[in-house]
């Protein structure tokens, strides 16, 4: 061997041993590996998961780099990020957007829907919570508590990994298909197997987010000691939807009359505000005879807005509009002159809404969920959410039937009778009201009613506590306020300066009496018979019903006589409006043949014609011998036609006349008919006669 070769020897022989170097982790600190696998259809590839739920100083440590924003909802008191006790509790009222800042402020990222529920899942002997399939207990999750619990408190109920707070503490935002979505139980509520959460998805004080990363990538740490608790700044909400002053009558009950009427759907390419409502297409291209100012041009909105329909106005600068239905529902506020929109309500991301109020300084909105409903209020000033009062097994209410406000608070009919809360802040000011199957609840005028049957009578509650006053007298057998009148019900009672208008059980031809009382004492001050109980609206002097099918009748409010009667043609539904200047108040009937009218106080009252209506009835398809005897409506008076199918009626009107079959009796109803015709509308013009022609004769329909 030379001597160049032995010398390398020599110093391979010196060489000290080197033990092999262990592998590096492929997690960051705080963080545990999850081996990917088939979850159903999916594959998971490897990832790591946050071993607990971000907790509130971490993510304050991130408020406090100016990199995410405070997690502030609803009642601020439960959002941990207020309060300086809960730095070791999970982060909550977490919106999606922030949950995903959080993460990327790290160099981590949301965990996909799949990855969540991988991690969730024991996977050896298919176990359904992520310790196993030992039952859910309190010493594995924190759920029906009162508040979160400190992240990690719960190590029995971590998974395999050792990842914690899967089943309770705070939902976790996922993203499923690019949308977001919460997983996991709550401190609130107890987690479900699937660990599904029902919409809508959006922030609460359940709400809280973990994150994920691929193996081996390198994530910043956090400092949890410069997290200082948040301090919410005392915004002064503006009163920005003040409710339309009422303005006494300046005409006459008897000056009532006909001011526009449309055949077809009213063209929505111009809206008129009346107090704190819309017309639509009520100008035939002369406003000044309304006196209706500020209309709203649609071909003046941006194209994404034209099918928009105004809802209120906020101020003078800012307008509320409404598009779409349900969850598709959109509630947009844009700057008038501009259309620039300040801010806007997706109601996709809460969930389906049917009911919602405009308050002074709020919009209020209940939201369906799949378990629970939710009463949501957001601010007038920019949309963000201010409150939310959830229904639960536990919360005075689970699901809420009917939401609406007396101007000054908020009700709710739910599942556990009503409350009261206040729009402004979502305080619930009392509530757990028992109110009857089919009774009604009647507010308003500064009082609060609720029907009640039998001999003592209506209950009179204060609509500031809730509390009985005392009782009015008028209950009958049964609750008729609350059942629609196809249901043997009536029309709401109406509180209008101090008396209470409300109907009786209606009699078998569906007529009904009315009656009003005093409010306060229950003392009847009138009444009036054969009316029909489907109509009943009620302004400073009158009190609008329907007599007959198609008879508006205008009632003294003090004393009950009739002051003006109009014909529409074909049966109606009736809103008031307010404003509408000298013509006001406003009212708006809907015909059920597709007729619309605004009625106003004229100068004069309106003038009745006498009339004549002639006809005959030609028939197609049916026997030449069914045109005798047919039942004829011509208004409210009920001819039958001759053997040659002729008919008259005589009477006197204002307004307008359907000739239209007798259709509450068809074929096997005693007196009914075996035919049927097109209805004719007769608009009393002053000619006295009206001869409609020929009118053709059908079979009666068939399935």
């Amino acid at each position: 061997m030379t001597r160049r070769w032995l010398g390398l020897v020599a110093l391979l022989a010196c060489t000290p041993h080197e033990h092999a170097r262990e592998p590096q982790n492929p997690c960051a600190e705080g963080m545990v590996l999850v081996e990917g696998g088939s979850l159903g259809p999916a594959q998971v590839d490897r990832f790591c998961i946050d071993i607990t739920e971000v907790t509130t100083a971490a993510y304050g440590a991130c408020v406090h780099a100016g990199a995410c924003t405070p997690t502030v909802v609803g009642d601020v008191a439960e959002c941990n990020l207020t309060r300086a006790d809960r730095g070791d509790h999970p982060v909550n009222c977490v919106d999606f957007e922030q949950a995903r800042a959080y993460c990327s402020w790290l160099g981590k990222r949301l965990p996909n829907d799949e990855e969540w529920m991988y991690a969730a899942h024991a996977r050896e002997g298919g176990g359904t919570w992520p310790w196993g399939n030992i039952p859910l207990d309190s010493t594995r999750a924190c759920y029906q508590t009162g508040s979160t619990c400190p992240v990690g408190q719960h190590p029995a109920g971590a998974s395999p990994e050792g990842v914690q707070n899967l089943a309770g503490n705070v939902a976790e935002w996922t993203v499923y298909k690019e949308l977001p979505r919460l997983r996991g139980g709550s401190w609130r509520d107890e987690p479900r197997l699937d660990f599904v959460r029902d919409p809508p998805y959006v922030p609460e004080a359940t709400s809280g987010v973990r994150c994920v990363v691929a193996p081996f990538t390198a994530v910043d740490p956090v400092d949890l000691d410069v997290w200082t608790p948040y301090v919410p700044a005392k915004v002064d909400l503006p009163v920005l939807a003040a409710p339309a002053p009422r303005h006494a009558p300046e005409r006459p009950l008897a000056n009532l009359a006909i001011v526009r009427r449309h055949e077809t759907r009213l063209d929505a390419a111009r809206w008129w505000p009346a107090g704190d409502d819309w017309l639509v297409g009520v100008d035939d291209g002369k406003p000044d005879v309304l006196g209706l100012p500020g209309a709203v041009e649609s071909a003046a909105l941006p194209e994404g807005l034209r099918d928009f329909s105004p809802v209120r106005s906020l101020g003078p600068d800012l307008l509320l509009m409404r598009g779409g239905w349900s969850s598709t529902l959109r509630f947009v506020a844009i700057e008038r002159g501009t259309s620039r929109i300040r801010w806007q309500i997706p109601f996709a991301n809460y969930g389906s809404t049917y009911e919602q109020f405009v308050a002074p300084r709020t919009f209020v909105a209940e939201i369906y969920g799949q378990q629970v409903d939710a009463i949501v209020g957001f601010g007038l000033a920019d949309g963000r959410e201010l409150w939310r009062l959830r229904g639960g097994e536990q919360e005075p209410f689970t699901r809420a039937s009917h939401l609406w406000t007396d101007g000054e608070r908020g009700y709710v009919r739910g599942d556990r009778g009503l409350l009261a809360f206040d729009p402004t802040t979502g305080a619930l000011l009392w509530s757990g009201v028992a109110v009857g199957e089919g009774c009604g609840v009647v507010t308003g005028d500064g009082a609060l009613i609720v029907e009640e049957p039998g001999r003592d009578g209506h209950r009179r509650l204060d609509p500031a506590t809730g509390a009985e006053l005392g009782r009015i007298a008028g209950g009958a057998a049964r609750c008729v306020w609350g059942l629609d009148p196809i249901d043997g019900g009536a029309a709401p009672a109406v509180l209008e300066d101090s008396r209470l208008f409300a109907f009786d059980v209606p009699d078998r031809r569906g007529k009904a009496e009315l009656r009003a009382r005093d409010a306060v004492s229950g003392r009847e001050l009138w009444q009036r018979d054969g009316l029909e109980p489907d109509v009943l609206l009620a302004d400073h002097d009158a009190v609008y019903v329907r007599r007959a099918k198609d008879i508006l009748v205008g009632l003294d409010a003090a004393t009950g006589a009739p002051q003006v009667e109009i014909s529409l043609a074909g049966g109606f539904d009736l809103s008031l409006l307010a404003g509408g200047g000298p013509r006001g108040p406003l009212l708006l009937a809907i015909g059920h043949t597709g007729t619309t009218w605004l009625l106003g106080r004229g100068e004069q009252p309106s003038a009745r014609e006498a009339y004549t209506v002639r006809g005959r009835l030609v028939p197609d398809g049916v026997s030449r011998k069914l045109v005798r005897g047919v039942p004829v409506w011509v208004g409210d008076k009920l001819v039958r036609s001759n053997a040659t199918g002729g008919f008259s009626a005589k009477g006197v009107a204002y307004g307008e006349l359907a000739v239209a079959v007798d259709d509450t009796k068809g074929p096997g109803t005693p007196g009914g008919s075996t035919v049927r015709f097109d209805a004719v509308t007769i608009v009393l013009d002053g000619a006295g006669t009206y001869d409609v022609g020929d009118v053709t004769l059908y079979p009666w329909y068939t399935e």
